[in-house]
């Protein structure tokens, strides 16, 4: 038996509560969710000012703009925090513990809430360079995740 299987037992839950949640793309969105799905990490910019953007908004932050470019980011980003979750954790993701909730800094400015995967624990460290690595969650969805640079 796995041990969601236990867990839903021993709590009396069903199915629908060890249910991951899934991204819900706006209209603004939905061209960063598309890219992830084909491996590729997006930033939206504002072709008025150049500022990126994450996660995307109907308008620019910095100069109200309305119109945007969709640009390749480097792929890359630094540790700006991270915490590792051992309990405490919504029921759907009891299957993953231990794991990583982090916020990374990209070059392009902008931060991004993430997980750290593919490394030990211990070795993690503000400022610890990593790279983009896609999780493919469902067949719609690839959410974008880090790993340690050369692992």
């Amino acid at each position: 038996m796995s041990q969601n299987q236990d867990i839903k037992e021993l709590l009396g839950l069903s199915d629908a509560d060890m249910v991951k949640p899934l991204p819900q793309p706006t209209p603004w969105s939905r061209p960063f969710w598309e890219a992830t799905r084909e491996h590729r990490l997006v930033l939206r910019r504002c072709d008025s000012c150049g500022t990126y953007q994450h996660p995307p908004y109907p308008y620019c932050e910095v100069c109200w703009g309305e119109e945007f470019s969709w640009v390749e980011a480097a792929g890359r980003a630094s540790l700006f925090a991270f915490s590792v979750n051992h309990f405490a954790v919504p029921f759907p993701f009891w299957g993953d513990l231990p794991y990583v909730t982090a916020i990374v800094e990209l070059p392009e400015g902008v931060r991004m809430i993430s997980n750290v995967v593919e490394c030990d624990h211990e070795a993690l460290h503000d400022g610890m360079e990593l790279e983009v690595v896609f999780d493919d969650v469902s067949e719609e969805y690839t959410l974008p995740k880090w790993k340690p640079v050369g692992r």
